[in-house]
């Protein structure tokens, strides 16, 4: 109801100064007049039907006037001002008949269409979409009426390009072609920022059109307050809940959608400078790649963000372009083969020749290997299922999905030696080294005796298994 009366009120500062209409004309210029006295008492009739009525008589008994257009814009005026659109638009398609540029015809067409369509009529929004692609065209052609000052005349024609727009972005909405539904409602609400129906359209296309404009959360806002300043909590809670959901996906919480509402409601009447980065934003894993290289030197992240950026190297031509970076930087820390990396891992899996092992918390939690390890030299005894132990290796390669890396070169770091437990492999070790890491050695007796390290503890054909730390 709040947009039907502000339309109303468009239409009637157009229609009130009509020209160029009786405003030129005396009683003395007609030949008969009786056309004349005709036609100023319907326009005298103070009772908005009644006169209306009296207007489309006086169009009746006199259809050679020169008050025809005047008379058609009037009943039109006098029409919507009775609460009766369905009847002002059928004068309006009659005076668009002889007239077709008549720019408040056109615009009660696009206006009333785009109200049928809204409610139902789908077969309405064609000829609105029509009216307000030929009003926007003729609009700057529009003469002012004598009795109108520049400055009136310059505000109803942003207000009759507002309800061109309008209808123009609503029925982009209704095709899902959100940047022209953007487009066309900028200007409406430029037009009238108080119309609700258009602020809450324009923040729904902002938030549904990809990518998505943040800014539509603050034309929610001031749709909510614009709900609220007439007493239409029914539309603000709505416009509330949805808005919420679209709020809770953008950033992963609430945080901060009271604050915003509140600061609205308040009498904020734009969106302050950069308001969109006021929102922190909950990033896909892919643009959070994309962060990360806009953030950092790509030779200095973790193995964990390495294999992130290249999981999603896939996902855009800017995903590909990150990845190569991060891979090249990858290449250039090894320096062509001459050095070797250490990764901290989990043990999935472990055979003598190969270790399949999880770099990230995620696949250490879910026990995925994102790591295939390639042994320089068969490993006995093997590391532990579930060890957190260090890799020394080389990163020749890696797959994107599922993404796992492949370490070629590979030995365990000397610290991780002593986590290293389990069956004692054959062929049982010939040489071990001297260092003291404890090893507990179970016998083929069910005796156990401690070792100088798991080396020395598998070196002994008597045991069957070992584990680190010395025998209690």
């Amino acid at each position: 109801m709040a947009v039907m009366r502000w339309f109303c009120l468009v239409l009637s500062l157009a229609f009130a100064f009509a020209a160029p209409g009786v405003s030129a004309q005396t009683r003395n210029s007609f030949s008969n007049p009786a056309e004349y006295d005709s036609y100023m008492a319907a326009l005298n009739t103070r009772d908005a039907a009644k006169r209306a009525t009296a207007m489309e008589v006086f169009i009746a008994w006199y259809p050679g006037t020169t008050l025809k257009t005047e008379a058609h814009e009037q009943s039109i005026a006098a029409w919507q001002a009775a609460g009766q659109p369905a009847k002002a638009d059928v004068i309006a398609a009659r005076l668009l008949q002889f007239d077709p540029d008549n720019v408040r015809a056109l615009a009660n067409r696009a206006y009333a269409g785009r109200t049928r369509a809204a409610s139902g009529d789908a077969a309405a929004l064609a000829p609105a979409v029509a009216a307000a692609d030929r009003g926007l065209a003729v609009l700057p052609k529009w003469q002012k009426p004598l009795t109108l000052t520049d400055q009136a005349f310059a505000r109803t024609k942003e207000q009759m390009a507002g309800v061109f727009h309008g209808t123009l972005g609503f029925a982009a909405l209704q095709a899902k072609d959100y940047d022209q539904a953007r487009r066309h409602y900028r200007q409406s609400v430029a037009a009238e920022p108080d119309n609700l129906q258009d602020v809450y359209q324009l923040a729904v296309a902002q938030l549904e059109g990809m990518p998505l404009d943040a800014v539509g959360f603050w034309y929610a806002a001031r749709s909510i307050a614009i709900a609220r300043a007439t007493k239409n909590e029914a539309a603000a809670t709505d416009i509330d809940r949805y808005v919420r959901s679209r709020y809770r996906v953008y950033r992963g919480s609430e945080e901060g959608w009271a604050e915003l509402v509140a600061r609205v409601v308040a009498g904020e009447r734009a969106p302050p400078d950069n308001f969109a980065k006021s929102i922190p934003r909950l990033l896909t894993p892919p643009e959070a790649a994309l962060v990360l290289i806009e953030d950092n030197d790509p030779a200095t992240l973790s193995f964990a963000n390495w294999a992130l950026v290249l999981r999603h190297r896939d996902a855009t031509a800017a995903n590909k372009v990150a990845a190569e970076k991060v891979w090249q930087a990858i290449l250039d820390k090894q320096m062509g083969g001459g050095t070797r990396l250490k990764i901290p891992v989990k043990v999935i899996s472990a055979t003598p020749d190969r270790i399949e092992a999880a770099i990230t918390d995620e696949s250490q939690a879910a026990n995925t290997a994102d790591l295939v390890v390639m042994m320089a030299r068969p490993l006995s005894p093997l590391p532990a299922v579930g060890a957190g132990i260090s890799i020394v290796g080389m990163l020749s390669d890696y797959r994107a999905q599922p993404f796992v890396f492949l370490m070629t070169r590979a030995e365990l770091a000397p610290e991780s030696l002593p986590v290293a437990g389990g069956p004692c492999a054959d062929p049982r070790p010939q040489m071990c080294t001297r260092d003291y890491r404890p090893a507990c050695g179970l016998r083929r007796d069910g005796s156990r005796r401690t070792y100088g390290n798991a080396c020395s503890a598998c070196a002994d054909a008597d045991v069957v298994t070992q584990g680190a730390g010395a025998c209690p």
